[in-house]
């Protein structure tokens, strides 16, 4: 694989991701104003500010290769907002609705947190050590939240489950 090869490769990945997390800050502000669990609303108000800090990185990331942003939409993360939103479609009270949300919000999180350690490959490869160091603590921070959902939504269903 040339090194021309990898920095397409590379600035399309950008593109991908400024596309994910701005559609993930999106998704978590309405989430916020959607849970009825203060914890959940938490973590939503979290995972916004996440999200736009990550936006703001690719945005940063592109300009440092003299890219601009366009307008590529990312489907996988369009895909996990339209499977969110079928889920809380179906949920028939609060507690599950929360739950079915912050599902969504994980899957969301685990997409993002793997692509980032999957993308700190080609940034090294490029020489783009801070880049690659950006990606790291980004994916890290991410996996941290989506853990933080996954003992709420613990919370949540052995609540009621009792």
């Amino acid at each position: 694989m040339s090194r021309e090869t990898i920095k397409t490769w590379y600035i399309a990945g950008l593109q991908a991701y400024r596309s994910a997390s701005e559609q993930g800050k999106a998704a978590a502000s309405q989430a916020e104003g959607q849970f009825t669990d203060p914890e959940f609303k938490k973590l939503a108000g979290e995972g916004a500010a996440l999200c736009g800090r990550q936006q703001q990185a690719m945005i940063d990331f592109l300009k440092e290769l003299d890219t601009q942003p366009n307008d590529f939409k990312d489907r996988i993360q369009a895909g996990i907002a339209e499977g969110t939103e079928m889920s809380v479609k179906a949920a028939q009270d609060d507690e599950t609705r929360d739950v079915a949300i912050g599902f969504g919000a994980r899957a969301g999180l685990t997409y993002v947190a793997t692509a980032f350690q999957c993308h700190v490959i080609y940034a090294k490869a490029l020489g783009l050590s801070k880049q690659a160091e950006e990606f790291e603590r980004l994916g890290q921070e991410s996996k941290a939240l989506e853990e933080r959902y996954a003992k709420a939504a613990e919370a949540a269903v052995g609540k009621q489950a009792a």
